[in-house]
């Protein structure tokens, strides 16, 4: 089965480029596998293969990106385009499923959501041409900024699309959450807009802060021993580093591989529960990974006591906390293990998840989680990586902090003429308020 990414606007299209080279670094990876002995190279084989059809269109030894890349900004899209840069790449965009307008959204998600629906044919079009290259797609990746103009905007508007055009396929829509303190004055306003029209028409979002991805990233550059500013490269890294760890094929216990859409059953047993997060470990700058060795034990142990802490980072914890002391609890949680280490994860798993303190009360410890693994392929350069999706609470104070931020402007009317401008009127705002506080609520209920 085939999964279609969504690029859209300039955040959307820079960490989409990043995941396709992401996807064929992990692929290549086994060539050098010092640490490891690969016992069974046809399963290796299997799974390069089956991340290839899941994301590329392999015509003439050539690697076509399964994306649609979107801007209405020519100077993203050059940079995506040009002869040279994907000269250097194993793998190239499809002319004809690129999409570059010319006039901006002015970080305006109302401009924006008039240049979606003035794009519709267009992106419907270059979609179709996807969907012709492909036996089945299973799963749709949009990925766009809440904060900017066209990837909010216009993003919301071809989510709508696309879910019109193919409402049996799954929608995982990754969005990142702008910083706390950001340059766009209207950034709360557009991250509302765009948060109640995605809850309507996609089935899951998982979400990405800016503010976390930048902590994050300080810390990788601080123990890689280079001097030097953290930048949106760093970020994109993180972000799709943790991203690919979800995609890329993993097996069942019966040791086939199973489908994405078959990942985000187990993490939405709800309809209305839909945000996701994602936890990663071990958290090592490239520089560290030839001298450090993990056990799995110690890996779960670490995200036990972040999923109690409520972080991201595996740094800066309260380690005095016990599980009845967590600051988050959840609906599902699902386990992807890779490495060439046959060890089981079940006792340990048990030992640090199997809590109820850690999940809804009306959850039977039968479905508190989730664990897949492959055995037989590490990822990337990582001698053991562990993977931790979880449809809990955390994301919640990010959406509690925009909707509070939005009702302060709202309160005063400020800036509400640069929307009134292209027909988004008050109620489409308390409509926004009404669907976001209400997801809040519900999660906090947990």
């Amino acid at each position: 089965m085939s999964c279609i990414v969504l690029q859209l606007g300039q955040c959307g299209n820079q960490v989409g480029q990043h995941v396709f080279d992401t996807l064929v670094e992990d692929n290549q990876t086994h060539v050098n596998a010092a640490k490891s002995t690969i016992t069974n190279r046809s399963s290796v084989d299997e799974y390069v293969r089956n991340s290839l059809d899941r994301f590329f269109i392999q015509y003439d030894n050539k690697l076509i990106a399964r994306a649609l890349a979107i801007d209405t900004e020519l100077k993203v899209i050059e940079q995506l385009t040009n002869e040279k840069a994907q000269a250097k790449r194993h793998w190239h965009y499809e002319k004809k499923c690129v999409f570059e307008g010319r006039l901006g959204s002015g970080n305006n998600w109302a401009c924006g959501y008039r240049n979606g629906s003035l794009a519709e044919e267009h992106i419907l079009e270059k979609l179709r041409w996807q969907l012709e290259h492909a036996d089945r797609v299973d799963t749709i990746l949009p990925i766009l900024s809440l904060a900017g103009g066209t990837g909010s905007g216009l993003g919301a508007y071809a989510v709508e699309c696309v879910r019109d055009e193919l409402p049996r396929s799954f929608l995982l829509t990754t969005i990142v959450v702008p910083y706390t303190s950001g340059e766009v004055v209207v950034q709360n306003y557009n991250s509302l807009l765009t948060l109640s029209h995605l809850y309507h028409s996609t089935d899951a979002l998982l979400v990405f802060e800016n503010d976390i991805l930048q902590q994050y990233a300080k810390k990788l550059v601080s123990c890689s021993g280079v001097d030097r500013p953290t930048n949106i490269h760093d970020m994109n890294n993180i972000l799709t580093r943790h991203l690919c760890s979800f995609l890329q094929p993993i097996a069942k216990k019966d040791h086939s591989f199973c489908d994405l859409n078959y990942l985000l059953e187990q993490l939405l047993p709800h309809t209305f529960y839909k945000l996701l997060t994602l936890r990663c470990v071990p958290q090592l700058s490239d520089q560290a990974l030839d001298f450090s060795t993990y056990k799995w034990s110690s890996l779960i142990k670490t995200l036990s006591q972040m999923y109690i802490n409520n972080s991201y980072l595996d740094e800066g914890l309260n380690w005095s906390l016990k599980p009845f002391q967590t600051r988050t609890k959840s609906l599902a949680n699902v386990f992807l293990s890779r490495s060439y280490d046959k060890e089981d994860l079940d006792n340990e798993l048990k030992q640090y998840f199997n809590q109820s303190d850690f999940y809804s009360s009306f959850l039977s410890p039968s479905n508190y989680y989730s664990a897949f693994q492959y055995r037989d392929k590490s990822y990337l350069n990582y001698e053991k990586y562990l993977s931790f999706v979880s449809n809990c609470q955390t994301p919640v104070a990010s959406l509690d902090r925009i909707v509070n931020k939005s009702w302060q402007l709202f309160g005063q009317k400020a800036y509400l003429h640069h929307y009134m401008k292209y027909d988004i009127d008050e109620q489409v705002f308390l409509n926004g308020f009404v669907q976001i506080e209400q997801v809040i609520k519900s999660y906090n209920q947990l």
